[in-house]
C-alpha cells in the first residue's frame, strides 16, 4: 500500500510538473501580448517563471528516472560483453544514488540554514529562500530513491532495451 501511494506521488508530481509548464507558457504569452499591445504586464511573471521551471524540473525528474527517460550514453556500454556491462550498470546506478543523495542532503542542509537565518529571495516577488532548496532536496532525494529501486529490481541496462 505504501509503494502504491509512493508511485502515485511520483506520477502526481510529474503531472503537476507538466501542468506547471503549460501555465508558465500561457503566462509568458500573456506577458508578451500585453507588452506589445501597450498594456503593462505583471512584474512578477519573470520571477514566477523561474520558480516554476525549477519546480517542474524537480517534480518530473523522478518520474523520468522511473520511465528510463533520463539521459544515458549507451554506445560504449553496448560494445561490452554482458557481465562487464551488468557490472558497469550497477556501478553507474550506485554512483547516481550516492551523488543524488549527497545533493539532496546538501540542498536540505542549505535550506535549513535559510530557515534559521530567515533569508528571503527578493525579486519582483519575495519568497522564503528555503523553498528553492526544499524543491531541490525533494527532487534529488526522489531521484535517488528511483535509482535505488532500479538497482534493487535489477533494472540494469543490458543492451536489449529499446533506444530512446
Amino acid at each position: 500500500m505504501l509503494v502504491r501511494f509512493y508511485d502515485r506521488v511520483i506520477s502526481g508530481l510529474a503531472v503537476t510538473g507538466g501542468i506547471s509548464l503549460v501555465v508558465i507558457t500561457i503566462a509568458i504569452i500573456i506577458d508578451v501580448v500585453l507588452r506589445n499591445t501597450g498594456f503593462r504586464p505583471s512584474q512578477s511573471t519573470s520571477a514566477l517563471v523561474e520558480y516554476v521551471m525549477l519546480y517542474s524540473t524537480m517534480a518530473a525528474a523522478p518520474w523520468l528516472v522511473r520511465e528510463n527517460a533520463h539521459v544515458a550514453i549507451t554506445s560504449f556500454i553496448q560494445s561490452m560483453p554482458v557481465r562487464p556491462r551488468l557490472l558497469a550498470g550497477r556501478i553507474v546506478l550506485t554512483l547516481c544514488i550516492v551523488v543524488l543523495a549527497l545533493l539532496s542532503w546538501r540542498s536540505g542542509a542549505v535550506g535549513l540554514e535559510m530557515v534559521a537565518s530567515g533569508s528571503v529571495d527578493m525579486r519582483s516577488i519575495n519568497i522564503p529562500s528555503w523553498i528553492l532548496y526544499a524543491m531541490l532536496a525533494g527532487g534529488f532525494g526522489l531521484m535517488a530513491l528511483e535509482f535505488m529501486r532500479m538497482l534493487l529490481r535489477g533494472n540494469i541496462y543490458t543492451g536489449n532495451e529499446a533506444s530512446h
